[in-house]
Order: structure tokens, then C-alpha cells, then sequence
């Protein structure tokens, strides 16, 4: 599997899915930031999952470690990342990724309005993105996360702390984030609100 996961061919495709996806995600940005006079998104990550990463998840999910089920089970091989100030903008990003003729949307799921356990919150997309070249056309797996500064906060911290931890030596710890979860719940309320309080005037 390792071989295949790091053929250039394969990296090749995986990387220009990411160039795609982010030239449509600056326009979006621009469009927005012009439509509203103000910034709206603070910064646009990427990455591809590494073979050990891909390796842990397969073995988690129940998947034999093969390249075919890597490719066909999994949705977050390709990353990207998009993080933004306030909530309300995190729809409305999505909203317009949704109305991109050429992206497919293959799953939604909405961790703010629904929250995992953890207290994690984000939304993720998952949208095949075409790949042409010569005559050949295929489409590429991407999963977006969107958030906002706040929430991206939480989960850098979350994935320090807890990356790799034994669960019960993370029994107290997790249950200090989840309340942590909910206070940037509140403030991302906040700002959003003073932020249209602001506009207001």
C-alpha cells in the first residue's frame, strides 16, 4: 500500500485536487469579502494523510490495510482546512462550495449544530473534485472543514493534549475541553452578535 500511496502519479492527482479546490475557495473569499467589506476568511490549510495515519484509520474502521480500501473507504485523504471569524460565515462559505457546478457534494456533516462527544466542533464537507488530464477524467475525494478561529483553537489544543493518549489517562483532561468546547460556543455567539450589533450602527 505504502508504495502506491506515495507514487507520484498518485501525489500528483491528490495535489492538484488541493490547487482546484483552493483557487475556488479565494474566489469565494473575494467574492464575500467584497459583497460584505470586511475579511472573512483568515486562513486556508492543506494536507494529504500520510500512510501510517491512512494505516491507523483502515485498522480502526475494521478495513484490511490495502490501497483499494485506503481509496474507497476512506473520505480524508485529501484535507483542506478553511477558517474564518464568525460563524454565520462558515455557512455561507459552504453554501457557495455547494453551488460549484464542477464539485459533487458526497456527505455533509454539520459539527456545530450537532457537536461530537469530545465537544469538536466543524463543518465538513466532502465533495469529489474532477481531475483532467490528456483524456482522462476522475474524480478526487477532498474533505473541507470549516470553522471558525475559535473552534480551530479548541482543536489544535484537543489534538496536542489527547493525540495518542490512553483513554484513561485522558478521562479528566477531556472533560475539561468539552467545557472549554462550550465556553467557544458562547463566545463565537458573541462576537457574531457584537459584530452585527456593530453593523447596525
Amino acid at each position: 500500500m505504502q508504495q502506491k500511496l506515495s507514487n507520484p502519479q498518485f501525489l500528483l492527482k491528490k495535489k492538484w485536487a488541493i490547487l482546484n479546490v483552493e483557487f475556488k475557495l479565494k474566489m469565494i473569499d473575494l467574492e464575500l469579502s467584497t459583497e460584505y467589506k470586511r475579511t472573512v476568511m483568515q486562513k486556508i490549510e492543506h494536507r494529504i494523510k500520510k500512510t501510517d495515519s491512512i494505516t491507523r484509520k483502515l485498522i480502526k474502521k475494521g478495513y484490511k490495510t490495502t490501497f483499494e480500501n485506503a481509496i474507497g473507504k476512506l473520505n480524508d485523504i485529501v484535507g483542506i482546512r478553511v477558517v474564518c471569524l464568525y460563524s454565520d460565515d462558515v455557512y455561507k462559505i459552504a453554501s457557495m462550495l455547494k453551488q460549484q457546478k464542477d464539485f459533487t457534494l458526497i456527505k455533509e456533516k454539520d459539527y456545530i449544530q450537532n457537536p461530537k462527544k469530545s465537544g469538536y466542533q466543524s463543518l465538513h464537507l466532502i465533495m469529489d473534485v474532477p481531475f483532467t488530464y490528456k483524456n482522462e477524467t476522475e474524480a478526487q475525494r477532498v474533505e473541507i472543514q470549516i470553522r471558525t478561529v475559535a473552534m480551530d483553537f479548541w482543536a489544535g489544543v484537543d489534538n496536542q493534549i489527547c493525540y495518542k493518549k490512553k483513554p484513561e489517562e485522558m478521562k479528566k483532561a477531556e472533560e475539561e475541553l468539552k467545557n472549554y468546547s462550550n465556553v467557544i460556543s458562547r463566545i463565537d455567539r458573541q462576537m457574531l452578535e457584537l459584530r452585527k450589533k456593530v453593523e447596525r450602527m
